[in-house]
């Protein structure tokens, strides 16, 4: 069972080192957080919100 926990844990920050060694690049990091923020703002002028609020 403890096993399992440990695994489960090591996974989860092995994804969470790897997104951040994705964005983090020197080389291409700063081209794909620009795209992540143009993605963001063009999902939220298609929902017509703005705001962070998650709403009702």
């Amino acid at each position: 069972m403890l096993m399992r926990f440990r695994l489960t844990r090591l996974m989860m920050w092995m994804a969470l080192a790897a997104t951040a060694m994705y964005f983090l690049d020197p080389d291409r990091g700063e081209a794909r957080r620009k795209e992540l923020r143009a993605k963001i703002d063009s999902y939220r002028r298609e929902s017509g919100r703005t705001d962070l609020d998650p709403g009702p």
